[in-house]
């Protein structure tokens, strides 16, 4: 290989490797936009099983929970 192939390498490795850097931060981001809907869901029905044990035990205080 001559050495001049060398430096178009680097340059080739200098400029795709910010291009898939961003690629990757911008699939990062879609991808934890997409959780958050997923964690608000979660997060609802967890409050709707609080609620509902709370109502239980206000009806029956002896119940144990």
């Amino acid at each position: 290989m001559a050495e001049g192939s060398d430096v178009n390498y680097w340059n080739l490795v200098t400029l795709l490797g910010p291009i898939v850097l961003l690629a990757v931060i911008i699939w990062a981001v879609i991808r934890n936009k997409k959780s958050r809907v997923d964690q608000r869901t979660t997060e609802e029905g967890t409050r709707r099983v609080y609620e509902e044990e709370q109502r239980i035990h206000e009806r029956d205080p002896g119940s144990g929970l």
